[in-house]
């Protein structure tokens, strides 16, 4: 008999690059699986409304430049009855446009991968009388906002413990979260090569001592100041600097660099395991797919900043859990490099790790649950036995 082939559709917004990013690490685990069908699309700026479908560009601005008003915006809309009012007044100004956009996928399986998404996505399927299933991953660590809370999907599945705790505070019941650890691309663990070899890859001196410094999708971060202090302080290291999408930061560094041998810089890249196994250590600011990467990958971090409220509760969640530093000093943290290339104690923990192999266990569950033609998500109590709150 042959099988059917079951479509699901990945509800994101490239409102900086963590949500595509996470949304891409679960498509990659489900490769493994036969007949399932996986698509992307950024719905936020599928409905056409305004500021909506200007929101990728609206959230980099903001990011690097006018960071105050991503942080209103976080401030004047965390609360979930005013996130339910917002979306019931776009879904209703951009429903056709929704709408259609999920009907030429006509899915099997809904996730969202963006917290704004969430409630378009169940008043469509109130609208449309459709029996898709919806489930909630949640891509935040820490500081959770209340549209992560958004009541009506099926399942929320939260990287940690203090993301299953904030959605139980905002109203989530517990039988509907699952603890499954964040979705870090498989492709970060195991490493994929040793130092010396990924170092040999990247064409770099292979026996140097290498700090990676990365500001996220958006290249958000003062990352200047660090990358000045680095070759000020830090003299006989390899630095290696991801800009992502900031362009301006590219192209001032070319300048820097044909003064500095041992400093390589990189725009947008999709090689961040060949970086961060090339790497000693990584200086992020706090991003979470950055930090659970880099968890994954067994690397000391030093976090530098939060962009972001949405940011903020991630430097605890480093700190506590012995990942790495917080060091907003750049002159500090070049002092904190040289001591641990020198051999001295980092506090860090290769211990009791947070789970970072979410998007397999996601998979798993995705596919046991496509299975399955009941009306009821039969295998959510297996699903907890195994995953909830012991990942």
């Amino acid at each position: 008999m042959t099988s059917t082939v079951k479509n699901i559709l990945f509800a994101i917004s490239d409102t900086g690059g963590g949500h595509r990013s996470a949304a891409a690490a679960i498509v990659a685990a489900l490769n493994g699986y036969d007949q399932i069908n996986c698509t992307l699309s950024d719905l936020l700026k599928a409905t056409g409304f305004p500021g909506l479908r200007k929101a990728p560009e609206i959230y980099d601005y903001c990011s690097r430049k006018q960071l105050w008003l991503n942080n209103l915006f976080f401030e004047k809309t965390n609360s979930v009855k005013r996130i339910n009012l917002l979306t019931k007044f776009v879904y209703h100004q951009a429903a056709p446009q929704f709408e259609g956009e999920i009907s030429q996928i006509n899915p099997n399986l809904l996730l969202a991968v963006h917290p704004l998404v969430i409630g378009l996505l169940v008043a469509s399927r109130k609208a449309t009388r459709a029996s898709w299933p919806i489930f909630a991953v949640v891509t935040d660590l820490a500081t959770i906002h209340a549209s992560w809370a958004t009541p009506g999907a099926d399942l929320y599945l939260v990287p940690t413990e203090e993301a299953y705790n904030a959605l139980v505070r905002h109203g989530i019941a517990a039988s509907q979260i699952i603890l499954t650890g964040f979705p870090v691309h498989p492709k970060f663990s195991p490493a994929p090569a040793t130092r010396i070899e990924a170092r040999h890859d990247l064409g770099i001196d292979p026996e140097r001592f290498s700090v990676l410094l990365t500001g996220g999708g958006v290249g958000a971060g003062n990352m200047t100041k660090w990358i000045k202090a680095l070759v000020k302080n830090c003299h006989n290291k390899q630095i290696l600097v991801v800009t992502g999408r900031n362009q301006a930061l590219y192209n001032q560094l070319q300048i820097l660099k044909s003064q500095f041998e041992h400093l390589h810089v990189y725009g947008f890249v999709d090689n961040m395991e060949t970086l961060m196994t090339a790497s000693d250590i990584i200086i992020s600011k706090a991003g979470p797919g950055t930090i659970m990467e880099a968890v994954a990958m067994q690397r000391p971090l030093i976090i530098t900043e939060a962009v972001g409220i949405q940011e903020t509760g991630n430097i605890d969640f480093v700190v506590n859990n012995r990942l790495g530093h917080f060091c907003p000093d750049s002159t500090q943290g070049c002092q904190i490099i040289n001591n641990h290339a020198a051999g001295g104690d980092f506090a860090f923990s290769y211990g009791k790790r947070p789970p970072s192999n979410g998007s397999i266990r996601i998979a798993d569950m995705i596919s046991r649950q496509l299975a399955t033609s009941a009306a009821k998500w039969a295998n959510i109590e297996s699903h907890s036995t195994s995953l909830f709150r012991g990942a």
